[in-house]
C-alpha cells in the first residue's frame, strides 16, 4: 500500500471527533487541546489543535449556572419559603413555591435604602433623598429585581431540597404570580436529567483498524515534509504527463449531451484526483502519458457548490484541456535541508516522524475505542430525553448549519436556511445521540466518583490561559463570572470516564483492508 494512502487511512481512521458529552445551554467553550505534530522542525508551525470538545448537538449542563444560581449573588441564604413539586413527566417537574410577603417588602426597602444613601436626586444632597421619592422614581424595577433574586434563591434552595439536577432555566409561569397582600406565589417549570439505569459490561470488545508505523509509512511522511520546500518547475513540451504532476487548463462540463459550463484555467491536482475542486476517481490513470496541449475526458459527480448552480449530484462528461504542465521537485535530504528541519542527520528525522506518526497513532486508537464504546452504551440504554431541551438543541444545530453554508458557500439568508431544514432529520438523530451520550457520561461519573473538582476545573483554566498568553488569573476571575467554568468541569469529567471506560475495553487490532 502506497505510504499516502497509509497516512490518509490513519487520519481517516483516526476516530477523533466521536461524539462527545459536554452539554452547554450557553457561555464560551473550553479552548482546544493541542495535539503533537510529527513535523520535526521546532516552531516551524503551531501543533494541529484537537477537536474541541462539544458536541454535535450542541451543549448541556446538568445543573448550569443561571439566573437563579449564578455564583455572584452577594446573598445565597435560603428564603423563607416552601414548595410542592409536581411530577409532570420523567424529565419535567413543576415547582410551586409561596414566600412570606413580609421578606419580599423588606428586600426591597433594603434595595430602596441603599439607593437613596447612594444616589443625588435633583434639590437633595446625597444621601438625604426622602425614600418616599426613591420609591416613585425605581419602584418598579427595585422591586422586579427583588422578586427575581428571592425567586432564584428559593428556587436555589427547593433544588437542594428536593435533589433536583435540572437542565437548562427554569420557566416562570406569569399567570401563576400572584400580585396581591397575601403570600409570594409563584410557578417554575423545570426540565431535569433523566433517571438512567446504568447497565455496564465487565468489558467492551473493541476492534482498532489502524495501519502500522512501519518504514514506508515513514518515508511518506518525510516526502510529505519535504514537499513543503519543493519547487514547481515548468516541463518541456512533449515531457509525458505523471502521476504527481500539477496541471492547468480549460475544463469543459456537460450533463446528458448538455453543455453545462466551462472554466477557464483551472487546477487538475493528480496526486489527490482533484480537477478544479471536484474529487475523481482514476484522475492519474486518465492522465497518464498524455501531453500539454492534449484534451483528457472523464466523468464526476458535480458537487453542491458547483457553478452554475441546479447541476448538483449530477453524473457530468468532464473535457479538460491541459495548457500547463509542471511537476514538484523536492529539494535533496542534504546537510542544508537537514538544519532547515533542525536535525542533524537522516536517522534523527525519521526518529522525529516515527515518533510523531505513533503519537498521531495512539490518539486514533483511543478515539476509535472512545466511539465504539460510545456505541455499545448507547446501543444497550433506552433514555427519554427533556423534550424541550431536545427541541432546543435541534433548532440550535439547524441554525448554526445554515449560517455555515452561508459563510462557506455563499449562500444567501433563506437559502442557507431551507439547506439546513433538509437536514432536519439527520440533526435530530444526531442531536438525540448526542443528548442521550451526555446523560449516560454524567451517570457514568457520578456513580462511579469520577466527577472532576472545581479545583480541577480552576486548574484547567488557568494551563490554558497560559499556553494562549493569557493572565491565568484574570482567566480564572472571568470563567467564573461568565459562568463557563461549568463547562470546563463537565469536560474535564467526561475526559476522566473515557479514560475510565478505555480501561475496561479488549482491543483487538487489525491493519485496513488493502485497496
Amino acid at each position: 500500500m502506497p505510504a499516502s494512502t497509509k497516512r490518509s487511512r490513519l487520519a481517516s481512521l483516526s476516530g477523533v471527533g466521536s461524539i462527545p458529552a459536554s452539554l452547554a445551554i450557553r457561555g464560551p467553550r473550553q479552548a482546544p487541546q493541542r495535539a503533537p505534530d510529527p513535523d520535526p522542525r521546532p516552531g516551524s508551525r503551531e501543533p494541529r489543535p484537537a477537536p474541541p470538545l462539544t458536541s454535535p448537538c450542541g451543549p448541556v449542563l446538568i445543573g448550569s449556572a443561571s439566573w437563579w444560581d449564578d455564583g455572584r449573588s452577594p446573598d445565597r441564604r435560603k428564603p423563607n419559603m416552601s414548595c410542592t413539586v409536581k411530577t409532570d413527566g420523567p424529565c419535567r417537574r413543576t415547582l410551586n413555591f409561596e414566600l412570606e410577603r413580609a421578606e419580599l417588602e423588606r428586600e426591597i426597602e433594603q434595595r430602596l435604602n441603599k439607593i437613596a444613601a447612594s444616589s443625588a436626586f435633583k434639590g437633595f444632597r446625597k444621601g438625604k433623598t426622602p425614600i418616599d421619592l426613591v420609591r416613585r422614581t425605581h419602584g418598579k424595577k427595585v422591586t422586579d429585581e427583588a422578586r427575581q433574586q428571592l425567586m432564584g434563591q428559593a428556587f436555589s434552595a427547593a433544588v437542594k431540597e428536593h435533589e433536583l439536577r435540572p437542565v437548562g432555566d427554569p420557566v416562570l409561569n406569569l399567570q401563576a404570580i400572584d400580585e396581591g397582600d397575601g403570600p409570594v406565589t409563584f410557578e417554575l417549570a423545570v426540565e431535569i436529567a433523566p433517571q438512567i439505569d446504568l447497565t455496564l459490561p465487565e468489558s467492551f470488545a473493541v476492534t482498532v483498524t489502524l495501519p502500522s508505523i512501519d518504514d514506508e509509512l515513514v518515508e511518506g511522511e518525510v516526502g510529505r515534509i519535504l514537499e513543503r520546500f519543493g519547487k514547481l518547475e515548468e516541463l518541456a513540451e512533449g515531457e509525458a504527463i505523471g502521476n504527481d504532476d500539477l496541471l492547468e487548463g480549460d475544463v469543459t462540463y456537460s450533463v446528458d449531451g448538455e453543455h453545462v459550463a466551462t472554466h477557464e484555467g483551472k487546477p487538475a491536482f493528480l496526486r489527490h484526483g482533484i480537477v478544479d475542486g471536484i474529487p475523481v476517481e482514476g484522475l492519474s490513470d486518465a492522465f497518464a502519458g498524455k501531453h500539454t496541449g492534449d484534451r483528457v475526458s472523464f466523468t464526476a459527480k458535480l458537487p453542491e457548490h458547483f457553478e452554475p448552480k441546479g447541476w448538483e449530484d449530477r453524473e457530468a462528461e468532464i473535457s479538460f484541456e491541459v495548457l500547463r504542465h509542471r511537476r514538484l521537485v523536492l529539494p535533496e535530504l542534504n546537510e542544508e535541508t537537514l538544519k532547515t528541519l533542525g536535525v542533524e542527520s537522516e536517522e534523527q528525522l525519521k526518529q522525529r516522524v516515527r515518533a510523531g506518526l505513533e503519537s498521531q497513532r495512539t490518539q486514533a486508537a483511543a478515539g476509535q475505542i472512545d466511539r465504539s464504546i460510545e456505541e455499545q452504551l448507547l446501543g444497550s440504554h433506552s433514555i427519554e430525553l427533556p423534550e424541550r431541551l431536545l427541541a432546543k438543541t435541534i433548532d440550535r444545530k439547524v441554525h448554526e448549519v445554515a449560517h455555515q453554508l452561508m459563510e462557506q458557500r455563499g449562500m444567501q439568508a433563506e437559502e442557507g436556511h431551507e439547506a439546513a431544514e433538509a437536514q432536519r432529520e439527520e440533526l435530530t438523530k444526531s442531536s438525540n445521540e448526542g443528548l442521550c451520550l451526555a446523560f449516560l457520561l454524567d451517570s457514568i461519573a457520578q456513580a462511579h466518583n469520577l466527577k472532576a473538582s472545581p479545583e480541577q476545573a480552576v486548574e484547567q483554566v488557568r494551563v490554558l490561559a497560559t499556553r494562549e498568553g493569557s493572565d491565568p488569573e484574570q482567566a480564572v476571575a472571568k470563567s467564573i463570572q461568565e459562568g463557563w467554568i461549568s463547562e470546563v468541569q463537565e469536560q474535564l469529567s467526561n475526559e476522566q470516564v473515557r479514560a475510565w471506560l478505555r480501561e475496561r475495553a479488549q482491543v483487538t487490532e487489525q491493519q485496513p483492508a488493502e485497496s
